[in-house]
């Protein structure tokens, strides 16, 4: 009902601010209403009316919680020291008679305004870490404080830490902990591997985070740094594996997972448990993985892995690598570089051998590269153009510059269809692109599939019936695409 009314909460007055509309104007203070000082210091973090406008709660660092009447902004009921830390959000049950608080307490309290009083707990800091983990003597942990809470599905409670665990809270009376935790990233993915044997994706992100999922899109887990580690356990909850930005991961042979960061750090993992650590020469930017070879591209060059362990020095080269790719026997490895061209060598035990060098189909540097199943097909891209090559015979091209060039801005990931009669790519515009050498002048195209870039692609190899492309991307999304039905429809 007009006139309309918005509360407003200071971060630095740690005032409640009262207008009326429209126009909105201030509603000046009479005999104490609206009631603007209610809090005494800190900032105001959250301020919410409930569904029907008949009341307004405020919270804020002074670890009070105050009722206003919605008309007026008059004062209803303070209660003080509700939290032992800053209250950082509060919501409405659909009712409007109770409110949700959360706390840098990591604990997570229902209010019944009726009675003017916390009727229920809930300590989510406490379930995210066994007491043996807390080294803090009792602080709550960075990742366990929480910020944000809500009612979902009518009345559902859910509490957000600051590590991005979603807690979903139980109603019922007795109950203090959580009945699950759902899983995810708070930053940009920046790498995707997938154990097609186990059903199991890992994605890593620039936070140095990596979780796991099955094969169906459902979170399992955060993987955690063993206590053996040089850094030892995380304690501050917040998941981190690598203290840098994960640059790159695969899946070896043994079932383990081999991530590379901006730590400078080459790390394994089983199941959720990363140990050991092998610091690396340089910065690495890439890592790809043939049948037994596994290549790492750093800024000053390359490194062969076999068995989980660095086999051979950095290999230096007359160029700035951007991107790597290993034939299926181990033989060959194909290095794009800022020159603009594609390097093929042949792995001579533990060193290169430069054996050809193709050239003249791109006009900028060399991002992604990514061989066929079958191991008889090359493609590669810039920032405009998509090209392949045949390179069971002579390296020939079989898509030059200026085909395939839809994309507005650095393409990032290309992968193929377990058939190779399609070839995804994926970049910083973000969009998804599909070709196939049936119909080599039709494309399918998903715009805005991830906003801010596309930072990798890969096909799922368990869904025989379907083509399914997994897609991560700066956005912190995982998305999986079922394109049979386009591709039936657009190439045949």
């Amino acid at each position: 009902n007009r006139p309309m009314r918005i509360a407003t909460g200071g971060s630095e007055d740690f005032k409640c601010l009262f207008n009326k509309g429209p126009p909105f104007a201030r509603m000046p203070v009479v005999e104490g209403t609206p009631a603007e000082s209610c809090h005494v210091r800190g900032a105001v973090h959250c301020i919410r009316y409930n569904h029907d406008g008949t009341m307004i709660a405020s919270v804020g660092t002074d670890k009070s919680v105050v009722f206003y009447d919605g008309k007026t902004m008059a004062l209803l009921h303070k209660m003080e020291n509700v939290h032992d830390a800053s209250i950082y959000a509060c919501a409405w049950n659909e009712a409007g008679d109770k409110l949700l608080t959360c706390s840098a307490d990591g604990t997570t309290k229902l209010i019944s305004y009726d009675e003017k009083q916390v009727i229920q707990t809930w300590n989510v800091a406490q379930s995210l870490i066994d007491s043996e983990s807390d080294s803090d003597g009792g602080k709550v942990p960075m990742g366990g404080m929480l910020m944000g809470c809500a009612f979902v599905h009518g009345d559902v409670p859910v509490a957000i830490a600051l590590n991005g665990k979603v807690a979903v809270l139980p109603m019922n009376k007795g109950a203090d902990s959580p009945n699950t935790f759902l899983t995810g990233h708070q930053a940009p993915i920046s790498s995707l591997s997938i154990h097609h044997d186990k059903g199991i994706m890992y994605t890593g992100d620039s936070n140095g985070v990596i979780c796991q999922w099955d094969t169906n899109g459902n979170a399992i887990g955060n993987v955690q740094r063993d206590a053996s580690t040089e850094e030892g356990f995380d304690n501050s909850i917040m998941n981190k594996v690598h203290s840098g930005a994960i640059t790159g991961m695969v899946c070896a042979n043994d079932g383990s997972l081999l991530s590379i960061g901006w730590d400078d750090k080459l790390r394994m993992t089983n199941e959720l448990s990363s140990s050991g650590g092998t610091k690396l020469e340089a910065q690495p930017n890439a890592i790809y993985k043939g049948s037994e070879l596994v290549v790492i591209m750093t800024v000053n060059g390359l490194l062969l892995m076999r068995e989980n362990q660095i086999s051979s020095d950095l290999i230096t080269l007359p160029y700035e690598a951007t991107s790597i790719c290993v034939s299926i026997d181990d033989s060959t490895v194909y290095v794009g570089g800022r020159d603009n061209n594609i390097h093929v060598y042949a792995v001579n035990d533990n060193n290169l051998d430069e054996i050809h060098s193709m050239t003249g189909a791109h006009a900028q540097p060399v991002y992604s590269l990514s061989l066929s199943n079958d191991g008889n097909m090359l493609a590669s891209a810039d920032t405009r153009d998509v090209c392949l090559w045949n390179v069971a015979e002579k390296h020939e091209p079989i898509i030059g510059r200026s085909r395939w060039c839809f994309h507005q801005q650095k393409i990032i990931s290309l992968a193929w269809s377990n058939d190779d009669s399609i070839l995804a790519s994926g970049g910083n515009d973000d969009s998804i692109y599909m070709w196939s050498l049936k119909k080599k002048t039709t494309r399918v195209h998903y715009s805005f599939a991830h906003r801010g870039g596309v930072s990798c692609l890969e096909f799922l190899k368990s869904r025989n019936d379907r083509m399914v492309l997994v897609s991560v991307g700066n956005d912190g999304c995982v998305n999986q695409w079922d394109i049979t039905d386009d591709v039936v429809t657009k190439f045949g």
